[in-house]
């Protein structure tokens, strides 16, 4: 009789254990800037009555970015309210489906041994119990090109091509580059004695492409200056130059997944081994081949391109946990490895509770507005951003902020109240506000340079984030309210 263990009870549960892994602290945390912070305040606009077809961020057309990441937010926020839990719900939700649909893939070109093998890999991997838990598109465009790739495996012709322009309108190319170069890798290494499925390629393309670009075909038409700036600078100068400020040797993924597949990693070089042998030897299966394909085109590609961030890996951690999986027979030897590193990485989440300090730019804002709402005259006081990414306290406010132009992320021009919004140059931003009740975020170098010799008080920090107060004002200004 096999004793009672943790890591039986994972092995042969493992999908009710592996599942609420992905909440366990999820919204006891702050959201983290710039990116949570930006993605949340967008969210917040769209469900308090703002656009769905135009997203806005702090009053001001957003349209870096494709917007279904923002309808899933912004519908959370809508049955779960204005919370952190309900920002971070799309990503976990997310992580679920992408779990189930490794499962699956494995499942159909496997067994369901190793099915459960590659499950419990991939909860485990640290990028991916990581990113499940953060407000970003790169967990949902995942969910997406697994689907894509899931439907490629079941023969779901329509529904593979659906999938990919799903994906692309959540986060752009790389939706089509993962699923088209899986399908090519499953191609080329196929048998060719056995019947093979025929996917209309010319017509899913154009619903893939119908899909994935209606949303900026739209803006494109209501605004035909739209469209060079998608062309040109969210899709040429984004991956064939460094204008965005991502550039990264080409090498720089190599540690990203070194790191990412913890504690897998050790796993690596020999799989990269076998690969190659199958591959000299050409005794590829189809099976295999998809594998590669998911994983290897896609890699050159990031590589290549100009700009490269730690999360653009993430929709390969699938095709990575399956081929783990085979490294392994019995479930409970994956789970000595797995339930530690679990419990670890859970215990880490917790500990970020009381590590916001150290992320510096990163760092979230909650306990600054905290701050803002206990003093004085906060409702009252004018509420500024001077140049930095701190997007949350719109949020965390659900308000609309002063800020200084070079962060407002201005594409379309402004209206008049945008305008009376934006401050054109952020060093008069401590001159500006002076002679008003106001609260500020600002960096602590420019606090101490520009804020301090003007009398500004500064009264909270996180990370490198300090709030700062017109104090004088503010209380002046709460005897006069007071009397009236």
């Amino acid at each position: 009789m096999n004793k009672f263990s943790a890591s039986n009870l994972l092995a042969w549960r493992g999908l009710w254990l592996l599942i609420p892994v992905f909440f366990i602290f999820l919204g006891t945390r702050g959201l983290n800037e710039p990116d949570e912070g930006r993605y949340a305040a967008v969210g917040w606009e769209m469900a308090a009555g703002g656009s769905w077809l135009v997203p806005h961020l702090n009053g001001i057309e957003h349209v870096q970015k494709p917007p279904l990441i923002y309808w899933f937010t912004a519908a959370s926020m809508k049955l779960l309210g204005y919370n952190e839990w309900a920002a971070r719900m799309p990503s976990a939700l997310a992580a679920c489906g992408v779990l189930l649909l490794t499962m699956a893939i494995t499942r159909r070109l496997w067994n369901e041994n190793r099915a459960r093998i590659a499950a419990i890999v991939l909860v485990s991997t640290f990028m991916f119990f990581l990113l499940a838990r953060v407000l970003t598109p790169d967990m949902l465009m995942t969910f997406f090109i697994t689907a894509a790739i899931a439907a490629l495996v079941d023969e779901r012709r329509w529904l593979f091509f659906i999938m990919m322009g799903l994906g692309f309108l959540t986060k752009g190319p790389m939706a089509l580059v993962v699923p088209l170069s899986a399908a090519l890798g499953s191609y080329l290494t196929r048998d060719r004695s056995l019947p093979q499925v025929r996917f209309p390629w010319v017509r899913g393309m154009l619903v893939t492409l119908l899909i994935g670009l209606s949303w900026f075909i739209v803006l494109s038409v209501l605004n035909p200056t739209l469209f060079d700036y998608f062309w040109q600078s969210e899709l040429l100068d984004r991956f064939a130059t460094n204008e965005h400020g991502r550039s990264k040797p080409f090498w720089f993924f190599a540690p990203v997944l070194i790191a990412g597949l913890l504690p897998w990693t050790f796993l690596i070089p020999g799989l990269v081994r076998q690969a190659w042998s199958r591959i000299r030897a050409k005794r590829v299966t189809s099976s295999q081949g998809l594998l590669l394909g998911w994983t290897i085109l896609p890699l050159i590609i990031l590589s290549l391109s100009g700009s490269k961030l730690l999360t653009y890996v993430l929709p390969l951690m699938p095709a990575f946990a399956i081929a783990i999986s085979s490294r392994f027979t019995d479930v409970r030897k994956v789970c000595r490895v797995a339930v530690p590193f679990l419990v670890f990485s859970i215990v880490l989440a917790g500990v970020m509770l009381w590590g916001n300090s150290l992320l510096l730019q990163q760092a979230d804002v909650r306990s600054l507005i905290h701050t803002i709402q206990k003093q004085p005259n906060a409702n009252s006081a004018v509420i500024f951003a001077d140049r930095v990414r701190a997007q949350g306290v719109v949020f965390y406010l659900q308000k609309l902020i002063h800020i200084s132009e070079g962060e407002a992320d201005i594409v379309l021009p402004m209206n008049a109240k945008q305008q009376a919004r934006v401050v054109a140059d952020g060093e008069q931003c401590a001159e500006v506000f002076k002679k008003r009740p106001a609260f500020g975020i600002v960096r602590s170098a420019i606090f101490e340079r520009e804020y301090a010799p003007l009398g500004w008080t500064g009264l909270d920090q996180s990370g490198d984030f300090i709030l700062v107060g017109n104090a004088g004002l503010i209380a002046s200004d709460s005897a006069i309210i007071t009397q009236q």
